[in-house]
């Protein structure tokens, strides 16, 4: 494939170059050139009027959580989950999870969302959807023993199962990742028998972190330290390690986490939206951004968590300068990849890298005028892509998703609603 002519090439080089009116030539599943005047007979793809972008990486998700979309939005954190989520999720089944996860990939797809990291259950039919779609992703199941140890081998044995599971697709597109789930639900012994298992197959640990004031109130009073402190006398920061929220650290917790070079998903939208708090994003060195699911969120679009997450950043600090458009789009771009340990493949539009990539009409209203396109990319644009590519391979083409038929998938949700 060629993409002829790019309008702008926003390419998250180590420069930051944004290169204007080149060709990009995918050959072999890999951006072989980019340059002028470059030629091809296959496929040539006419970019005069585009922005061309790295996919944008969604660090935290729950992927099947689409179906639960405006069920409940007026509770605190603790109240959500007992009283309206967790009720529900037990209704949960193969099917639900495999059709809502197509509809949060449609979602996700439609709003230049090319990789994601999921955490949540039935991980096999999270697969099969992300197979068929062709998205780039990592899956955990969900793991907690609840202090119960007769449960701890129980729910290792399910998670490498299920690491098995997505290991034998030989889908390069779909890694597995190891999820304990919180340390509020998660014992000693099962984070510890998660951080061997992490690193018996060299996979990421993704797990929900100080997320809220009661949770590390909870942890200081059951384990005589907070979360972050406990993490990493267990060994779990000697991982690949991604903490999902970090709102309530500590400045010894972010020291730590700074010198272990340990990611943080920040989740502004979703925060906000549960009054848990504002993560302190300008602090950490090592961030990258996630939507958390549409049950607390209420949609998927990268774009409005960059804006959000900047403007959190401002009102938090009082500071205009404690977060830049910049930063926070490499937050979406190439921090997710490092912290998924990506980062020699995708998040960058670079010769050697994947072709994940989103292309944006240039005459979109809100790029224009163009003083400054990461600035509208993060404080204007509305998320609208018109074009994904992913492997190489459009899995988006005129905002229409090309590997399944996206009004058969709502249609199926819109029948699940009298289970809920």
């Amino acid at each position: 494939m060629l993409l002829k002519n790019c309008r702008f090439i926003v390419t998250q080089n180590e420069k930051r170059e944004i290169l204007e009116n080149k060709d990009i030539l995918i050959e072999n599943g890999k951006i072989e050139e980019i340059g002028k005047n470059l030629s091809k007979k296959d496929e040539v793809v006419d970019c005069n009027n585009k922005v061309v972008i790295p996919g944008l990486i969604n660090c935290h998700t729950h992927a099947g959580m689409n179906v639960l979309r405006g069920i409940s939005d007026d509770k605190n954190l603790q109240e959500w989950l007992n009283e309206e989520i967790w009720p529900r999720e037990k209704k949960l089944n193969r099917e639900l999870v495999y059709y809502g996860t197509l509809f949060t990939i449609g979602e996700m797809l439609l709003t230049g969302t090319t990789s994601f990291n999921d955490m949540y259950f039935y991980t096999e039919n999270i697969a099969r959807a992300a197979k068929k779609s062709g998205i780039r992703c990592f899956l955990g199941s969900v793991l907690f023993d609840f202090f119960d140890p007769s449960k701890t081998d129980e729910e290792i044995k399910k998670g490498e199962k299920e690491i098995k599971k997505i290991l034998e697709l030989k889908n390069k597109r779909i890694m597995p990742a190891i999820t304990p789930h919180s340390i509020e639900t998660c014992s000693d012994n099962l984070l510890i028998k998660s951080r061997e298992l992490a690193k018996k197959y060299n996979l990421p640990i993704h797990i929900h972190l100080s997320e809220t004031e009661k949770e590390v109130r909870g942890c200081i009073k059951r384990r005589k330290r907070r979360p972050l402190i406990l993490l990493d006398k267990l060994g779990l920061l000697k991982t690949k390690f991604i903490g999902a929220h970090g709102i309530h650290l500590d400045k010894k917790e972010i020291e730590i986490l700074n010198k272990n070079k340990s990611f943080i998903v920040y989740n502004p939208c979703s925060n906000a939206k549960l009054a848990s708090g504002i993560c302190p994003a300008k602090e950490l060195k090592y961030l990258c951004i996630g939507t958390d699911s549409v049950a607390s969120n209420n949609n998927l679009n990268l774009f409005e968590e960059m804006k959000f997450g900047v403007l959190l950043q401002r009102l938090k600090y009082k500071d205009v300068s404690a977060m830049s458009a910049q930063r926070i789009f490499d937050s979406a771009t190439i921090n997710g990849a490092m912290a998924l340990g990506v980062e020699e493949e995708v998040g960058r539009v670079e010769v050697g890298k994947k072709p994940d990539l989103v292309l944006i009409n240039k005459d979109n209203i809100f790029l224009n005028p163009d003083y400054s396109i990461i600035s509208n990319l993060v404080y204007s644009f509305n998320g609208a892509v018109s074009d994904v590519i992913i492997d190489g391979k459009f899995v988006v083409k005129n905002r229409k998703i090309l590997n399944f038929e996206l009004k058969g998938v709502i249609e199926k949700i819109s029948s699940f609603k009298e289970l809920f």
